[in-house]
């Protein structure tokens, strides 16, 4: 491999006969950009970068490669040493070495470890360029190198790896980021310009609502059986718990049962821990009434909601 850097671009030599220059324009361009996150600036203006390729290679790994270098050429698409010029834009420049080394066999280009960041790139280009089959054996070293760091927190990184996980069609590591993003994600999940199938994106979120009306639901049924006298010991027993059952219901949107009022904000697993910790009248008031036994509470009655999580699962990669 050779590389040369001018004052206007790059260029990487990866098959030193190649007949096709691939260039890339405007490379490294924001990816993946996150709100709230602190993201590269989008106007910046960088010099193209081009790959001296075989179209032998690229047909062989890429029926869109294939599509582009086997049908008619366009006038002015061959430079002056006759090579033919195909041209993308946007990519990861990095990402895009990589790639185009594997499909040359240039092993000794391909690192043996990459980060997440990195192996998003890749995969997108994987997805977009149809190298699936081309990229699989390493893009399976590159996951199992990153498979016990996965994240535990809605973010960024969580999507990036309902991405990867997606292309790579790795179902465990799917199934496992998909159920997160349903629990922590405090809204409508994003797709931030990932190439993540649109019913991935509408199956996490009606799981999510369905998650929320269930809670909802339950909420509202406690209140109904302390309003018509089938929970509680007595009137001061279903009034002080009644009480406190409507102002957090009211505190967290459920009151109206508008479940996008009442889920907006806040993920699935915090709503159920704060159901599960909503605070109950004195147990103490009871004492010296003839109901002193009565050991009622709104947390025994919302118990069930903690097997809410357990059973809910992430998606399967054929779940459509």
């Amino acid at each position: 491999m050779s590389s040369v850097a001018g004052q206007t671009s790059i260029t990487h030599t990866l098959a030193v006969s190649g007949d096709t220059i691939l260039t890339l324009n405007n490379p490294d361009a924001p990816f993946a950009p996150w709100e709230g996150g602190s993201n590269p600036p989008a106007c910046t203006t960088r010099p193209p970068v081009t790959f001296r390729v075989s179209s032998h290679h690229l047909i062989q790994a890429s029926s869109v490669f294939k599509a582009a270098l086997t049908g008619c050429w366009k006038e002015g698409s061959t430079t002056a040493d006759g090579c033919h010029e195909i041209s993308a834009e946007d990519w990861d420049s990095k990402a895009m070495f990589v790639v185009l080394s594997l499909i040359h066999s240039r092993t000794s280009n391909i690192p043996r470890a990459i980060k997440l960041e990195l192996l998003s790139k890749i995969a997108v280009l994987v997805d977009y360029y149809e190298l699936h089959e081309a990229l699989h054996f390493y893009a399976s070293i590159w996951i199992d190198r990153l498979r016990q760091s996965l994240p535990t927190v809605y973010g960024r990184d969580l999507m990036l790896w309902v991405c990867v996980s997606w292309i790579f069609k790795d179902a465990a590591i799917f199934k496992t980021v998909t159920k997160l993003a349903t629990e922590e994600s405090p809204g409508k999940i994003p797709t931030i310009h990932l190439p993540i199938p649109q019913w991935v994106i509408v199956r996490i979120n009606s799981q999510r609502d369905a998650a929320f009306s269930q809670i909802s639901y339950s909420l509202r049924h406690l209140k109904d059986t302390l309003l018509n006298g089938t929970s509680g010991c007595s009137f001061e027993c279903r009034s002080l718990h009644l009480g406190a059952l409507i102002k957090y219901m009211h505190d967290d949107g459920f009151l109206a049962g508008e479940i996008t009022t009442a889920s907006k904000g806040r993920s699935l697993k915090d709503t159920v821990k704060r159901v599960r910790e909503m605070k109950s009248p004195s147990e103490y008031w009871h004492y010296g009434y003839p109901s002193s036994y009565c050991n009622f509470s709104v947390n025994k009655q919302t118990e069930h909601l903690n097997m809410l999580l357990g059973t809910m699962g992430g998606l399967g990669l054929y779940d459509q």
